[in-house]
């Protein structure tokens, strides 16, 4: 992980196209700009993390297809039970 650091009002770019911005610096929280192609997708980490896990979630409810609707509670509670063991 690069560390830099920065005042209000700088920037830093990164690789030839965005650039990041110090619009705003108030107690413990950064405003930041950011100038990037439109094509370039730019979310909040959380939300990344969130979709992320959505998409496994939606992943294994897919594999295990075919379940039932008591297979598919128990998997939602973390009790789902492997096809081998059934």
């Amino acid at each position: 992980m690069l560390v830099l650091s920065r005042k209000q009002d700088e920037s830093l770019v990164i690789g030839d196209n965005i650039i990041v911005t110090i619009l705003a610096i108030d107690r413990d929280q950064v405003r930041l700009g950011i100038d990037a192609p439109r094509d370039i997708p730019i979310v909040r980490f959380e939300l990344f993390e969130a979709v992320r896990e959505q998409s496994i979630i939606a992943e294994q409810l897919t594999s295990a297809s075919g379940v039932g609707m008591k297979g598919l509670r128990d998997f939602l509670m973390g009790q789902a039970i492997p096809d081998e063991d059934k």
